[in-house]
């Protein structure tokens, strides 16, 4: 029997924004919303099937069927914070395909890859403690 070896992606969806006073105009974003919250329809299932789509559109077949096991398992709405597991001799051609995502039901966004991890025990881990940095943040900025 073949133990299938899986690596999890902690990731953070941010929103581009641009500093100019008309909503419409998005053609230079020059800084990146990292606190602001998802639209509440993106669910992991959704994430999952635009996953695999970017895969298959930047890598093709092959790519889809080297990725066919991965899922998301967990994401968090207001954190814009997910959890992603897959196949481990291709979490780079993952991580790849997430860097390419370019919008998410219409909007603009980057996807970045926090931490690699081999449990998703350590990936949680480090999502609390990168939850907890930015509240501390938050804290000292609301007291100056």
């Amino acid at each position: 029997m073949v133990r299938i070896k899986s690596r999890y992606l902690l990731f953070n969806i941010l929103y581009p924004t641009t500093p100019s006073s008309n909503p419409s105009d998005h053609t230079t974003p020059t800084h990146l919303d990292f606190n602001s919250p998802t639209d509440p329809t993106v669910t992991p299932q959704l994430l999952t099937s635009l996953i695999r789509d970017a895969i298959l559109l930047q890598f093709g077949d092959w790519g889809s069927g080297m990725t066919s096991s991965l899922s998301v398992k967990y994401f968090s709405p207001i954190t814009s914070t997910g959890i992603l597991r897959c196949p481990r001799e291709h979490h780079r051609l993952v991580w790849a395909a997430l860097t390419l995502i370019k919008e998410i039901l219409g909007k603009p966004v980057v996807i970045r890859v926090v931490r690699v991890s081999g449990t998703i025990k350590k990936a949680e881990q480090e999502g609390i403690r990168r939850a907890k940095e930015e509240i501390r943040l938050v804290r000292r900025l609301e007291m100056e």
